[in-house]
């Protein structure tokens, strides 16, 4: 099996983190010129950080589905985390130097937080300093990352460590593995231990995001075990379930960041995976090579696409000063009545983020890819073979 439905859903998860961050700089620029105009896309696009809950249940799929034919070795385990960092953290440090550059360059100094400035500019330079350490590490920290879409990524590196180590063990106790993994998340919660952002290593540890790794986990052994339960039942109940918390889920609660993610999206984004992994592995579906390709960028759109939007509206402010008195200012005025300008935005920003993500691709992530491949397979010689996913079994249910 080739993943394409997957990595079709990797596609529109990035994409509805873009159009949620698209709103929510709609929204900025709205209330920064003092207009009360209400956003284009109002219920079903606040609720779009829900992308980032599917990437995580995919992400837990893809690493059962590729370690399939792995041996309890600290070799192999050693390789697949090399592999995993590989893909994380070139482009991670990419974008993350770019963020950099910008805030010394536009503010001259890299910001932590407002707390840390009352203890003096030389705690403000320790700190953020720091701030920087553990942002381009990916560590757990009192603030976002550098780049603040960074902070998912904090999250899969904590779950690439844990699943590293349950390669120690037998294949056939993952299962085991994964819950118990669950259940010291859940004792966490229940003794008060788990917060609703992961700071440091034992709220990470404990963070209820990681269910929706392990549900992709769950998920990918049970098709690969044949255990395929009417695919097209289960994808349909999980594209109604998460439709409707798009649109009926609260705005965010310290309940909704934790739990109320992975009961809302989580589950629904598992049933989902599972259903399309299924039928794709009973050749019931074809995906389209478009959506296959925006997969295979989605990394790069996933942390590209708030730098283009960001500046599409500075460009938009520019050229709606420089278009005073003409018809044409309105367009470029990010809520002047009507709705030209907003679908303007919302036009021009998705096209100029997805081909600045293929450039990126391209020009970057993929000969990045290619170098690390290399490196790893020259690192570890007799483990390269054993990162190979293992034949998908015939259905049994």
């Amino acid at each position: 099996m080739k993943l394409h439905t997957i990595q079709a859903l990797r596609a529109v998860a990035a994409l509805l983190v873009l159009v949620y961050h698209t709103r929510a700089i709609e929204m900025d620029a709205i209330a920064r010129k003092g207009l009360n105009e209400a956003p284009m896309l109002s219920t079903f696009v606040q609720n779009g950080f829900s992308g980032v809950d599917f990437f995580f249940v995919i992400s837990g799929f893809i690493m059962v589905y590729v370690t399939g034919k792995v041996q309890p070795r600290l070799a192999t385990a050693g390789a697949f985390l090399f592999a995993r960092a590989a893909r994380i953290y070139p482009l991670w440090w990419l974008f993350a130097a770019i963020m950099t550059a910008y805030f010394l360059l536009a503010y001259g100094g890299v910001p932590f937080g407002a707390e840390t400035l009352e203890d003096g500019s030389r705690m403000m330079r320790e700190n953020s300093a720091l701030h920087l350490i553990y942002s381009y590490a990916l560590l757990p920290q009192l603030t976002v990352p550098i780049h603040g879409v960074g902070w998912t990524l904090v999250h899969e590196m904590h779950f690439y460590i844990g699943f590293a180590l349950l390669i120690l063990l037998p294949r056939r106790f993952l299962p085991l593995g994964l819950t118990g993994w669950a259940a010291i998340i859940l004792l966490g919660t229940l003794t008060g231990l788990q917060q609703p952002t992961a700071t440091d290593y034992i709220s990470l540890l404990l963070h209820p995001l990681s269910l929706e790794f392990l549900g992709g986990c769950a998920a990918a052994l049970l098709i690969c075990s044949g255990r395929r339960f009417k695919p097209m039942t289960v994808l349909v109940v999980g594209l109604i379930a998460f439709i409707a918390a798009l649109y009926l889920q609260p705005y965010p609660t310290d309940f909704t960041l934790g739990w109320g993610r992975v009961l809302f999206f989580g589950i629904p984004s598992i049933l989902i995976v599972y259903g399309a992994a299924a039928l794709e592995a009973e050749d019931r579906v074809r995906v389209p090579r478009s959506f296959v390709v925006l997969g295979d960028w989605s990394y790069a759109l996933y942390l590209g696409h708030t730098l283009v939007l960001s500046g599409l509206r500075r460009i938009f402010d520019a050229l709606a000063v420089r278009l005073q008195g003409t018809f044409l200012e309105d367009v470029f005025t990010i809520g002047a009545p009507g709705i030209l300008d907003n679908l303007l935005f919302y036009i021009v920003g998705t096209i100029g983020s997805i081909v600045f993500a293929g450039l990126v691709f391209r020009l970057f992530e993929k000969p990045a890819m290619t170098l690390t491949g290399r490196l790893r397979r020259d690192l570890f010689k007799d483990t390269n073979a054993q990162l190979k996913p293992a034949p998908i079994k015939a259905a049994i249910w």
